[in-house]
């Protein structure tokens, strides 16, 4: 049983970790750099040594620092962090939502992982998980042009969840539920600008009738037109950075 103290303190540890997330994410602490000593840490964050500890485990275990014997604890480069670790997302904030390259990473990681859950979808979908396709969309079609944006993100995200559940596969579900999560904040910004989220009702639809109709080649297409789209309103919307480094 878990104590109020002992809930108390994970707390502690918690906001801990969160305030030095931060201070990483925002370049306060450098790659490769070696966080100041256990003392001063501390004293900047009036904590005990204990939470502390906690705080610096939290964060190793999002591959964000290492902790090494008698060299202390270092910041590992960015490229080993799980950004897709829902704490770690919600510590970059606004950073996530003004980097355009970030943005662009993560839809084609959703082209890539997405329209695979619409093929397995459509392929082995009980009749339940169809329902709550269909369901996921009319609730689409309600948000039509009267809805607030928080209520077209929260269908618009019920539908693609509702979609990679019915993949009936683990792994994908929760790739897809991570990545949901980091993307809310391009789903936010497409589904504010005008039209966006009435002009690709369509192509939702036009996966769901796939999948209802156990098309898996069509339901893949369809998720990839939707993807297309949506890869082409982030470029429109944030601006592209990124370059292509193919030879």
């Amino acid at each position: 049983m878990t104590s109020r103290v002992g809930s108390q303190w994970r707390s502690g540890a918690f906001i801990t970790a969160e305030a030095i997330g931060q201070a990483i994410v925002e370049g306060e602490f450098s790659e490769g750099e070696r966080l100041p000593l256990e003392a001063e840490l501390a004293s900047r964050f009036a904590v005990s040594r204990n939470t502390l500890r906690e705080a610096m485990k939290l964060l190793a275990a999002k591959s964000m620092v290492a902790i090494a014997p008698r060299r202390g604890t270092v910041v590992l480069p960015r490229a080993e962090w799980n950004v897709l670790d829902p704490d770690v997302i919600d510590w970059f904030g606004a950073l996530f939502r003004a980097d355009s390259a970030f943005m662009e990473e993560l839809v084609q990681t959703r082209q890539t992982i997405e329209p695979a859950a619409a093929f397995e979808a459509a392929r082995s979908a009980a009749p339940s998980q169809v329902e709550a396709i269909a369901a996921a969309y009319r609730d689409m079609e309600e948000q039509r042009g009267s809805g607030s944006t928080a209520e077209q993100v929260r269908v618009d995200v019920a539908f693609h969840l509702s979609v990679a559940d019915a993949a009936n596969n683990r792994f994908i579900q929760s790739i897809i539920r991570s990545i949901i999560h980091a993307v809310r904040a391009n789903f936010e910004a497409l589904i504010e600008q005008p039209g966006n989220f009435e002009g690709n009702l369509k192509n939702h639809r036009l996966v769901y009738e796939a999948i209802a109709a156990h098309d898996p080649d069509q339901a893949r297409f369809a998720m990839e037109r939707l993807l297309e789209q949506s890869l082409s309103d982030t470029k429109e919307l944030f601006g592209s950075t990124r370059t292509d480094n193919r030879h």
